[in-house]
């Protein structure tokens, strides 16, 4: 069981710890919150990944200052990388299956999944450094810097990308294909 999971158990109220005793519902709430939890953490992620975006527009603006055109189009194809993977965390699979959905997804498959999701927060708290410290190097105007800081950037926007795709893969995959 997933350490989320764990300390929703513990901090649950008296009615809902009575409500738990009722046939089906036990097994039926505890899905809802993982579902509940999986979007709480990918909302998480939507938020880092979003704030450093907007760390990033005055980089912009210190780049288009010096007239550094490589750096301009770098940082526009991290931008465009930004926004497809923030449009995926966003948009993606719950992995949840509804009481009368033909394919069941069992807890555990949940938990991995759920799982799988807090490690991707700690892939978007480095991509968060690198945009801070990219935008700290911009503002005091380290231009010689933000090449290599960009490269690590993007790099890890890419790497954080594909492990999103393993994750939809995964969920197909439990789902059964469907």
């Amino acid at each position: 069981m997933s350490e989320f999971i764990k300390k929703y158990e513990e901090d649950r109220g008296l009615s809902e710890k009575i409500a738990s005793y009722i046939p089906g519902y036990r097994g039926y709430k505890q899905k809802e919150v993982r579902r509940e939890a999986d979007k709480l953490l990918r909302d998480f992620m939507v938020r880092k990944l979003e704030a450093a975006r907007s760390g990033l527009k005055n980089v912009v603006r210190e780049i288009a200052d010096a007239n550094a055109v490589e750096l301009f189009k770098t940082l526009n194809r991290i931008n465009a990388i930004m926004d497809r993977v923030i449009n995926k965390v966003e948009h993606a699979d719950y992995g949840y299956s509804g009481f009368f959905n033909l394919i069941k997804i069992h807890e555990d498959e949940l938990d991995r999944i759920l799982d799988y999701d807090y490690k991707l927060v700690g892939a978007c708290d480095e991509i968060s450094r690198l945009a801070v410290e990219t935008s700290s190097a911009a503002n005091a105007g380290s231009l010689d810097v933000i090449p290599n800081l960009l490269k690590r950037l993007e790099s890890k926007l890419v790497e954080f990308e594909s492990a999103f795709s393993s994750r939809e893969e995964a969920i197909v995959s439990i789902k059964g294909g469907v």
